[in-house]
């Protein structure tokens, strides 16, 4: 198979391409994978959340999740402390500036996702999605 045209390879080519759209669209405040965080702290009721957690879910090391949190605590987005039960670790929450933040990222990330998705009818979106499903499935494991 080519690799310029193999599935994992367009994956990764249509990712990284999603990501360089994204930035402009958020006028530099945030990238796509401090997005990524942000929506994902959202999803858990604003914190808190343990590093390691999010690690798991973002698939990526405990050295990458600790630079998106530090990055964002910077950015005023996240509060990182250690959790009250075991001082050894440290939950992230999101703070009132990354609640001001909520809808420009939704409608950034809504607007890129139709975008890539223009001509694909909702039956092709949902067998896409099906597929895509299996195949993160049968990695995760």
């Amino acid at each position: 198979m080519d690799t310029g045209h193999s599935i994992g390879f367009m994956m990764k080519m249509i990712t990284d391409r999603m990501s360089s759209l994204f930035a402009p669209r958020m006028q530099s405040a945030l990238t796509a994978p401090q997005c990524r965080v942000l929506m994902y702290l959202e999803a858990c009721g604003g914190g808190p959340v343990s590093q390691r957690d999010l690690g798991k879910y973002l698939g990526v090391s405990h050295t990458t999740v600790k630079g998106l949190l530090q990055r964002l605590e910077e950015k005023g987005f996240v509060r990182i402390a250690h959790d009250d039960a075991d001082a050894r670790v440290k939950n992230a929450y999101l703070t009132r500036k990354s609640a001001q933040m909520k809808n420009d990222m939704e409608q950034n990330v809504n607007d890129l996702h139709e975008l890539m998705l223009q001509g694909i009818s909702r039956e092709e979106r949902q067998q896409l999605a099906q597929i895509l499903h299996k195949m993160y499935t049968n990695i995760a494991r």
